[in-house]
């Protein structure tokens, strides 16, 4: 702009919508109960943030402002480029090529390179359809005819391995909308749609019929038929905890449930962009607790526009949905300047709204909900770039350095918050192998370099526990004084998390941890434990395992009417609660109740464990 002497911005009918939704991003941002993850997203996620949004938005329009086709055409090139690499080694993942590396069984679910087996597959479907513009662009006897019939049987392929349903079901809407539009806009030349058409189908049912999916077997298993319908007969017999949990479908409804709560009760604009780890513990289905997921920490609603009702209310889910109807309405509209890149991109827009209804977006797939509509804007982009001859003026030049620091300084801003994180990722590393003294070196420099990240203070790993560590290891060595200021350090540190982030129940647990720990130096600390809990419970009301902990904790302070109430409620929480049902039958016992303990031990044994010794002797005892 400053070279040409001119402003350089091409209108859309994208940007009032765009700055509506920033708008609501920005006011959901202000009133949110953790600003600072509003700001800058979830830690370790990130995106979806106020910051992560205006990025998008300014890429947006950077790219319909400044790209026009010919370039349009060489992003979406290297953007295949990419796609087939990072689909190469996910075929590859499957038949074990990094299987010794992750704690994951990479071999059942690729991944790849974006970390999750949802994710690579609403990326790779929603770039699938481009595939599918080459194939009618090109000759049925030409090498790039039978290229991109290759890289999108590859596309496929990566989806079989992912056994991502809500992939399929993107892939499913992004076939329909594409070939069905692209057949009524060639009517005249339906012709030469049907082998193109034949042969991806084709192709589609021999991967199918190779590999299996969710819902059909392999061509393997087919052969070995007597085998594999042996394996499905004692697979059949298996229980829910033996064949690894609660189904997702189920889980996600009760998340939905509790996500529509806090819709509920924060209906304008929700409870502050990204903040739904620390508002859905407030609004928790009862029924999460019989799950087997039931204490995992939630970031997101698994919907992404649940997540936005309750993240930014209603403003924010009807600006986000309007943005949508718009980029919508924009494929259509320059449908004429090239239509097949219109279907295309369209019907890879719709399965990415298909994927996120059943998740939710990260960086490669919210990078695709952006530029996809910036893409059919440069792609309709008729009149050419002028480019100024003239030489730069001296205020020229006095701007474009300004710019140029600028931006500078914002990349150092990045590299600076990338370099805490990582300091802090080695303390993390260090804690966890039981070298407190070195963890707190690397998570002090973190600290020095972002000193309000609540969760260097107040992680399980994070500085208050360093500092814990090290008080237990020196009351150990019968060094007192030393124990007694590393205590005061450790409780200043977590105290400080939990006030640079309230709403963040975690960081309670935490805190609740470290004096349970520090009750080894100073049994006075139980109390604080107590009161800590106490105060979780409010932000967090059908969460059992708090429950649980609280009972424990009026019981070793000697409050048993207290300690056996509270687990009679943990067990009206969480039914299945082996621990909870044994501590509150010895209870039980101890206060001459034995014949409710009875029934709590024989609950446990007829429904949660029949082979766990510990209850059988207990119950033993009272015969």
């Amino acid at each position: 702009m400053v070279s040409e002497k001119k402003f350089i911005f091409r209108r859309t009918i994208l940007d009032i919508p765009l700055l509506v939704f920033i708008g609501s991003q920005v006011i959901s941002t202000i009133i949110s109960i953790d600003p600072l993850t509003s700001l800058l997203g979830y830690y370790s996620r990130f995106n979806g943030g106020l910051v992560s949004v205006i990025c998008y938005a300014v890429l947006y329009w950077a790219f319909v402002s400044n790209i026009d086709p010919k370039r349009s055409l060489k992003l979406i090139y290297i953007t295949l480029i990419s796609a087939a690499l990072v689909s190469i080694y996910a075929v590859l993942e499957h038949f074990g090529i990094d299987k010794n590396v992750w704690q994951q069984d990479v071999q059942s679910r690729v991944f790849s390179t974006l970390g999750q087996p949802n994710w690579l597959a609403a990326w790779v479907i929603a770039l699938t359809p481009i595939t599918w513009v080459f194939i009618l662009k090109s000759k049925i006897k030409s090498l790039s005819f039978w290229l991109y019939y290759g890289l999108s049987i590859l596309f496929f392929w990566t989806l079989i391995f992912t056994k991502s349903r809500s992939g399929y079901l993107g892939f499913a809407g992004a076939s329909v909308i594409f070939w069905a539009l692209t057949a009524w806009q060639k009517k005249s030349e339906i012709k030469k749609l049907i082998i193109p058409f034949i042969l991806v189908g084709i192709s589609i049912f021999a991967v199918c019929l190779i590999s299996g999916t969710e819902w059909t077997p392999s061509l393997h298993d087919l052969v070995n038929k007597s085998a594999n319908t042996q394996t499905q007969a004692i697979d059949t017999g298996e229980t829910a905890l033996e064949t690894g949990g609660t189904e997702s479908g189920t889980i996600r409804e009760i998340v939905w449930k509790g996500a529509i709560q806090i819709w509920e009760h924060y209906p304008v604009f929700g409870t502050g962009v990204e903040t739904f780890a620390y508002s859905y513990y407030l609004y928790r289905p009862v029924e999460h607790n019989l799950t087997s997921e039931w204490d995992f920490i939630y970031n997101k609603a698994h919907n992404e526009y649940l997540n936005f009702a309750a993240n930014s209310g209603t403003v924010g889910i009807l600006s986000y949905l309007v943005l949508i109807g718009f980029a919508v309405f924009s494929f259509f509209k320059y449908k004429e300047d090239n239509p097949d890149f219109s279907f295309a991109l369209l019907a890879g827009f719709a399965s990415l709204l298909i994927t996120n209804f059943f998740g939710f977006s990260v960086v490669p797939t919210q990078l695709e909900l952006f530029i996809f509509p910036a893409f059919i804007f440069a792609l309709s982009k008729n009149e050419e770039k002028i480019k100024n001859s003239e030489e730069l003026g001296s205020n020229q030049k006095i701007i474009i350095f300004i710019i140029v620091a600028t931006a500078t300084y914002l990349v150092f801003l990045t590299c600076h918050y990338w370099y805490a994180d990582t300091l802090y990722a080695k303390g993390e590393s260090y804690n966890t192998i039981g070298k407190p003294d070195v963890a707190t070196e690397y998570v002090t420099q973190a600290i020095k370099q972002e000193p309000n990240q609540p969760l260097f203070y107040g992680d399980s790993n994070g500085l208050a526990m360093s500092y814990t560590n090290l008080a237990l290891a020196f009351n150990q060595q019968k060094e007192a004084m030393e124990a007694a200021e590393l205590s005061n350090a450790a409780i200043a540190e977590i105290s400080r998390a939990v006030s640079l982030s309230p709403a963040n129940v975690n960081f309670k647990r935490v805190e609740f941890g470290i004096y349970v720990m520090l009750s080894a130096i100073n049994p006075n600390y139980l109390i604080d434990a107590r009161d800590t809990l106490l105060a979780a419970i409010e932000q967090a009301p059908t969460d059992a395992k708090l429950y649980y902990n609280l009972g424990l904790i009026y019981a070793r302070t000697g409050q048993t009417d207290l300690a056996i109430q509270t687990l009679a409620k943990t067990v009206e929480l969480k039914a299945n609660y082996k621990e909870a049902r044994l501590a509150y039958a010895i209870l039980l016992i101890g206060n001459k109740q034995n014949t409710e303990a009875k029934t709590q031990l024989e609950y446990i044994l007829t429904n949660i464990d029949p082979n766990d010794s510990l209850t059988k002797q207990t119950l033993a005892s009272i015969k």
